[in-house]
C-alpha cells in the first residue's frame, strides 16, 4: 500500500498543528485558507482544515427515468467517452447510459462474475473494480472486491481476480438490518490503494478504511472518520486535482418523510491520502427533493451525473416511491477556485 511519508509540507503542517494546539501559532501560518469558507483567513498560507462553510442548497437538473433494467443503478463511472452503469444485483451487465436523456445506448456482460450485491465500481488505467461489499446487515464474511482487466474486456475474455478482505475492527457478525457501520458503497482507487468509504446506519458517519489493489485476501485498515450526518453511498476521485465528491442521502427508517434527502460531501486540499485532513464542505439539495441517490461521475471535475434507485415501499398506509433517474450538478462555483489554485502552485 502507499508508504507514509512525511513530506516538507506535511511535517510543517503537523509542527503547525501542535504549536496551535498549545496556543502558540500565530499568522500567518496555519488557518482556513478557502476563499468561499466563512472563516476564511487571509494572512493563513497553510490549510489546517478548520474551513467552515454556510448552509449551502444545491439544484439539479433531472435528465430523465432511467430504463427498468438499470433501476437497481447502484455504480456510475465514465468509460470509453461515456457514462456507465451497474445494479446492485440481478445481472452482470454494465449499461452505457446516454448522458442527456438517461436511455441506454449499449450494453456490455460479463461473464463469470456472480453479482451478491456490487454497490461501486471504480477504476484505474487498467481495471475496473467491482465493489461487491454490499453489507446492510452487517453479517457478510465474503466482502469482496472483482477486478477486471479493462483490456479483457474490450476483447470480451474477461480476466478477472479477486480481492477479499476484512474490517479489521470488527468483531461482530450478528445480522442487524440497517443497523451496522460496517456496510459499504463508496470507494476510489488511488496509486497502489482501494479506499473504503464505509455506509454507517448507526452512527450517521463515513470512515475511510485501506487495503493493497492486488489480488489476495486482507485486512482492511482503519484511517479515519468524519461525520457526514447521512448515509454515504458513492464516491468519484478527480486525479489531475486531488479531490474526491461523495454522494449520499439523509435516512430515518421511522420517518420516511424526513428521510433519502440527497446531498453531495466536497473533499479537497487534504494531506497525502488523509482525506479529511482539508476542506470538507456539503452541499444539500433543497429540502423537499427525495432520491435514494447511489452513484456519481464525472469526466471533467466539473459537471457531475448522478443516479438514484428506484425506491418504493408502503408504510402505514402511506405509499412512497421515487424512481431510479439520472441526474447532473454543476460543482464550478465550488470547485474552479480550488482548481484554479491548484494549478497555479503546480
Amino acid at each position: 500500500m502507499k508508504k507514509n511519508i512525511i513530506t516538507g509540507h506535511t511535517l510543517l503542517l503537523l509542527s503547525c498543528l501542535l504549536i496551535t494546539s498549545v496556543g502558540w501559532c500565530q499568522p500567518p501560518m496555519c488557518g482556513c485558507t478557502d476563499t468561499s469558507a466563512t472563516n476564511f483567513d487571509s494572512k493563513a498560507n497553510l490549510n489546517d482544515g478548520s474551513c467552515k462553510y454556510a448552509h449551502t442548497t444545491l439544484k439539479a437538473e433531472v435528465l430523465g427515468t432511467l430504463d427498468s433494467l438499470v433501476e437497481g443503478s447502484s455504480s456510475l463511472f465514465y468509460w470509453r467517452n461515456g457514462f456507465w452503469t451497474y445494479n446492485d444485483h440481478v445481472n452482470n451487465c454494465i449499461y452505457l447510459i446516454d448522458s442527456t436523456n438517461a436511455s441506454i445506448t449499449d450494453a456490455l456482460c460479463i461473464k463469470r462474475i456472480k453479482n451478491q450485491d456490487t454497490e461501486e465500481i471504480a477504476q484505474d488505467s487498467l481495471y475496473l473494480y467491482f465493489g461487491d461489499f454490499g453489507n446492510n446487515r452487517g453479517n457478510r464474511k465474503n466482502l469482496r472486491i472483482l477486478r477486471v482487466s479493462k483490456e479483457s474486456l474490450e476483447n470480451k475474455v474477461f480476466q478477472i481476480d479477486t480481492i477479499r478482505f476484512s474490517y479489521e475492527d470488527q468483531t461482530d457478525f450478528t445480522a442487524h438490518l440497517q443497523a451496522t457501520d460496517f456496510d459499504c458503497e463508496a470507494f476510489i482507487v488511488l496509486d497502489d490503494s482501494i479506499y473504503l468509504f464505509t455506509k454507517q446506519w448507526v452512527s450517521a458517519q463515513t470512515t475511510v478504511y485501506s487495503l493493497p489493489k492486488t489480488p489476495g485476501a486482507y485486512m482492511a485498515h482503519r484511517r479515519d472518520t468524519y461525520n457526514t450526518k447521512g448515509l454515504i453511498t458513492g464516491a468519484t476521485y478527480i486525479p489531475e486535482y486531488q479531490h474526491i465528491v461523495l454522494c449520499g442521502y439523509d435516512y430515518d427508517r421511522k420517518n420516511l418523510f424526513s428521510a433519502l434527502h440527497p446531498f453531495l460531501i466536497l473533499l479537497y486540499d487534504y494531506k497525502d491520502d488523509h482525506f479529511f485532513s482539508g476542506n470538507k464542505r456539503r452541499l444539500d439539495f433543497p429540502s423537499g427533493t427525495k432520491a435514494q441517490i447511489e452513484a456519481i461521475a464525472t469526466s471533467n471535475g466539473l459537471d457531475f451525473y448522478l443516479t438514484s434507485e428506484h425506491f418504493h415501499t408502503t408504510r402505514m398506509g402511506l405509499t412512497f416511491d421515487f424512481p431510479a433517474q439520472l441526474w447532473r450538478v454543476d460543482l464550478r462555483k465550488y470547485l474552479m477556485p480550488y482548481m484554479k489554485s491548484k494549478s497555479k502552485n503546480d
